[in-house]
């Protein structure tokens, strides 16, 4: 059953999503003070909307844009816009992808 798109994600589920090992996401909370995950009773972490768009943008500038931790850090101290890209939209269409991709397998394709 899919979650809601606005609904808490495990550590887990932000990874498969976002193609993101689970050690680099717990490594950037450690570095970025605005994302910070939810632990409840079972200890595991959940993720808010808003922190996986982050945690997105985080990846788009690292891995895409070539900018260190150091430097995300810096622009986001500093409040520079980082620049226009649309981080909600991409996640939105990563997830479409994601729902393609177990259709396809669903259907034998």
């Amino acid at each position: 059953m899919d979650k809601k798109f606005d609904a808490y994600k495990t550590i887990g589920e932000v990874s498969k999503e976002l193609n993101i090992p689970t050690h680099i996401i717990r490594f950037w909370e450690t570095k970025f003070e605005r994302l910070k995950s939810v632990k409840r009773k079972n200890n595991h972490r959940y993720y808010s909307k808003e922190d996986i768009i982050f945690i997105l943008s985080i990846k788009k500038l690292v891995s895409e844009e070539g900018y260190t931790i150091k430097g995300v850090q810096k622009s986001l101290i500093n409040n520079k816009k980082i620049d226009s890209f649309n981080y909600e939209e991409e996640y939105l269409r990563l997830l479409n992808e994601i729902k393609v991709d177990i259709n396809n397998i669903i259907n034998g394709e």
